[in-house]
């Protein structure tokens, strides 16, 4: 049972209304009834938390179907649905999905345009709940005070980062900023610059992973975050910083020593023991940024509920895999990332069953010879339950699949496995992209650690073509992979193609203005348009 979470986030849940207009910050309650007022040490902290959770609980932007416009799900789907990792099929009807899956969105996808509205209201959520805290001192001390808050910021420079990386401009707001008046837009640049800067002075507020409470953020945390800004600096600003990037990974290595021992562990119902905190140890913390969920206490459509139930097919075992009721039949797997693994990697998580592994046809998923594979990277059951013979995958004489030996299936679709944003086998290949960009920071021997890991043998060299495919191979589904491909110059142009890349089977280019999104039609008023759309 996961104590820890349920004390974490069972406090009170203060709810607020933000609008997600980008002149608007200001803070309502959702309903005349609501309390306008915190009155308690518990209403305090159910509202951090309602920060925390805006990573995947619903509400606070307009949507038709709040469970798809959850923070990580859309964030799942402009890094994964656009690349060679993700599909979903035609079975799937929801209006723009094609976009994606071809990576030609418009101004006009509005699942581009709910991504963009999250980030801004979870800014926004974060900057009024750092502003409310101020008046917190009654309930809270000054140092747990100025805890929270160092950690609501570098929660809120995720979602800059989310900003940066995806659509490459947007509204610069903090907690000091007015309410009512229009924000400046800040270009890539001024954005990347501004966040580097407050998540280097926040990173020092908050306390080592060591003695942080599980699902709070650690220093640890902001790290692994200011390392990606690092990574993809020459991206973002035209200037290179493999230095920074390989001091801050090698400062994390410092504190997080080893990776977990199972690379598949990290993906099960009881993920949480390998999330680097005061609670769990950082003995194999690989986990540095986790996003706690729970089948009862934290339920969502988005997070790992998404990438299991959400992705399993009705015509595959999924009660081997800890689910008994009915699955979505959603993101499915590519084939060129299903071809990339050598046979003997453990970390070739899919189902094929009766799939073909081409998409020859995308107009449906689900049915015995469908286009695409399963994904089981994420499951329902824990690590003790996950290793179960492959006689049990069997169906019972009403052609049921049947689990006998397992302890645990879960309820209804949610999961309760965590959904990690950042692991410490990501840093690993960070430092090994770095000693080829010209840095000494072992890279060669962090590479061969991933590898070992994952039941391959050491190499003495790799070349950038093999760092990407192993962080193909390593973090897939992970939401890393659109970043990657931009950073390789492999997503836009011809260089790399996969199937229905620029909506043809075999693949086609796409234009290189791509490699950003575009501003969602309601924003352009206000901040105007990416070239090219």
């Amino acid at each position: 049972m996961k104590i820890a979470k349920y004390i974490l986030f069972c406090g009170a849940s203060l709810m607020v209304g933000l609008s997600s207009c980008v002149g608007d910050l200001d803070v309502k309650p959702t309903n005349p009834t609501d309390k306008t007022e915190l009155s308690s040490r518990e209403e305090y902290i159910g509202l951090i938390m309602r920060a925390y959770g805006g990573l995947v609980m619903e509400g606070g932007i307009t949507v038709s179907d709040g469970g798809a416009g959850v923070y990580t799900r859309q964030l799942f789907n402009q890094q994964e649905l656009t690349t060679d990792e993700c599909v979903i099929a035609g079975n799937w009807d929801d209006v723009g999905i094609d976009e994606l899956v071809y990576a030609q969105p418009s101004p006009d996808n509005h699942w581009t345009y709910e991504m963009y509205s999250r980030i801004n209201f979870q800014i926004a959520l974060c900057n009024s709940v750092i502003s409310t805290l101020n008046d917190a001192h009654e309930f809270l001390t000054d140092e747990e005070i100025a805890e929270f808050q160092a950690e609501l910021r570098i929660l809120r420079d995720l979602s800059y980062y989310h900003m940066i990386d995806i659509f490459g401009k947007g509204p610069w707001t903090d907690e000091n900023s007015v309410v009512g008046e229009i924000p400046p837009t800040y270009s890539r640049t001024e954005l990347f610059n501004a966040v580097v800067e407050d998540l280097t002075d926040a990173i020092e507020k908050v306390v080592p992973a060591a003695q942080q409470e599980y699902g709070r953020l650690s220093k640890e945390a902001g790290l692994a975050l200011l390392a990606k800004l690092y990574l993809n600096a020459e991206v973002y600003t035209g200037t290179p910083m493999w230095q920074q990037c390989a001091d801050i990974c090698t400062q994390i290595t410092q504190t997080i020593p080893n990776l977990a021992p199972t690379y598949k562990y990290l993906f099960c119902a009881d993920n949480h023991q390998y999330v680097a905190s005061q609670t769990y140890g950082t003995q194999y913390g690989e986990i540095l940024w986790t996003v706690p969920q729970n089948e009862t206490t934290m339920q969502t459509y988005g997070g790992t509920t998404y990438l299991s139930g959400g992705a399993y097919s009705t015509e595959s075992p999924y009660n081997v895999y800890g689910l008994q009721t009915a699955p979505w039949q959603g993101p499915h797997m590519r084939p060129e990332t299903v071809t990339r693994f050598d046979d003997n990697d453990q970390r070739a998580l899919f189902y094929a069953g009766e799939f073909e592994l081409d998409l020859n046809d995308i107009s449906a998923w689900g049915e015995p010879g469908s286009s695409g594979y399963q994904c089981i990277k994420f499951v329902y059951t824990t690590s003790e339950q996950y290793d179960l013979p492959e006689d049990v995958a069997k169906k019972d004489d009403q052609g049921n699949f049947i689990n006998p030996l397992s302890k645990y299936l879960a309820k209804d679709i949610f999961n309760s496995a965590d959904l990690p944003l950042f692991r410490l086998g990501d840093i690993y290949l960070m430092l090994a992209e770095c000693q080829l960009k010209g840095v000494s920071c072992d890279g060669l021997n962090f590479y061969n650690k991933v590898r070992i890991r994952a039941g391959l043998p050491a190499v003495g060299n790799y070349s950038e073509q093999d760092l990407l495919n192993e962080r193909n191979k390593e973090l897939y589904w992970e939401s890393h992979r659109r970043s990657d491909l931009i950073r390789f110059n492999q997503y836009t142009g011809s260089t790399y193609n996969w199937q229905w890349k620029g909506a043809v089977q075999q693949g086609t280019s796409i234009e290189s203005y791509r490699n950003l999104m575009p501003i969602p039609t309601q924003f352009t008023p206000t901040l105007g348009q990416n070239p090219g759309y």
